[in-house]
């Protein structure tokens, strides 16, 4: 049975900007070790990749994020001091967890070494540069994240037929991911609050522009490099991760209006409202704690239930 759930206990707050909701750092652990598997999404090579891909920058990247938030939690109002504090928490769990998956990666047999070295030269870029300007690139890779993760929780189809425990990390991680869409971007806004409003839209404007090319460009490279090592020609992975991205109901195809949406003057993050999807992901997480609950239980009875067939049988004397 599904617990009830109302969108309404999740009211929405009132930030710098514009609105969020309540940001809860959930106490989320891989409940067993990760099935190692190369195709995990419905046995599909190229959907399972895009995934895959995701997750192997996702230690470093959200580490990355971290340490360009850490230093403007303290000079921030309370209420978003708080939520910066959330968001740390948040994304170190996700670092971690990542982790996990990661090592399952590498067990399943792919080398993930070149994905790894081209997310530490993205990080390395900016070693040196400005808190302002790494808090900028968090601002703009937090949007990216925050509309693939509306994206998974919005169209079950891109983690149906997948392994229980992975769609419950990539669950719980989108959930998260949209709660604290506008963390990073209320922060800009409050470090950024002197400069005149034409600044700041042209700077944001600029930096997601460069990020986003950065994006699409080494996410499609991971991709194709992952592919590769199942097999696939550069023509196939090519077109196979056009077909997945682009093609109807394509993941890459669906968070091109909400992408686009960044550079709309006055936009912030909550002017689309996904406390819907929050209120959804919740479901579905509590779906599955309850259907591994119902395993679990049934484990030990089939244990004992095999351990009698073992035993032998004498017949009865006459």
């Amino acid at each position: 049975m599904r617990p009830e759930f109302n969108i309404e206990a999740a009211p929405l707050g009132k930030g710098e900007n514009g609105a969020f909701a309540p940001i809860t750092p959930r106490a989320f652990k891989t409940q067993k070790p990760v099935k190692d598997e190369r195709h995990w999404v419905r046995g599909d090579a190229c959907a399972t990749a895009l995934f895959n891909a995701f997750s192997i920058v996702f230690p470093i990247g959200e580490t990355f994020m971290v340490r360009a938030m850490k230093p403007w939690q303290n000079r921030m109002p309370a209420k978003l001091a708080q939520d910066v504090g959330n968001f740390i928490s948040q994304e170190a769990a996700h670092a971690r967890e990542h982790g996990h998956m990661n090592r399952s990666l590498i067990n399943a047999g792919y080398d993930i070494k070149p994905l790894e070295r081209t997310i530490k030269g993205f990080v390395a870029f900016f070693r040196n540069s400005s808190e302002l300007s790494r808090l900028g690139v968090t601002m703009s890779i937090e949007h990216f994240t925050a509309i693939v993760a509306a994206e998974v929780l919005k169209n079950d189809h891109h983690l149906e037929d997948s392994g229980e425990e992975l769609r419950e990390l990539w669950i719980w991680h989108s959930i998260e991911e949209v709660e604290h869409k506008a963390v990073a971007f209320d922060v800009w806004q409050h470090a950024t609050r002197n400069w005149s409003g034409i600044r700041k839209y042209l700077t944001r404007s600029a930096i997601m522009t460069a990020i986003s090319i950065s994006f699409l460009i080494n996410r499609t490279r991971g991709q194709m490099e992952l592919l590769r090592q199942d097999g696939f020609s550069k023509k196939a992975a090519f077109w196979g991760l056009m077909k997945a991205g682009f093609g109807k109901g394509g993941f890459l195809r669906n968070i091109i209006k909400p992408w686009f949406s960044f550079f709309r003057p006055g936009f912030h993050p909550w002017d689309h409202d996904d406390r819907h999807l929050l209120v959804k992901g919740e479901l579905m997480l509590a779906e599955l704690k309850a259907a591994r609950k119902l395993s679990e239980a049934k484990e030990p009875e089939a244990e004992e239930q095999k351990e009698r067939r073992k035993k032998p049988r004498y017949a009865k004397a006459a």
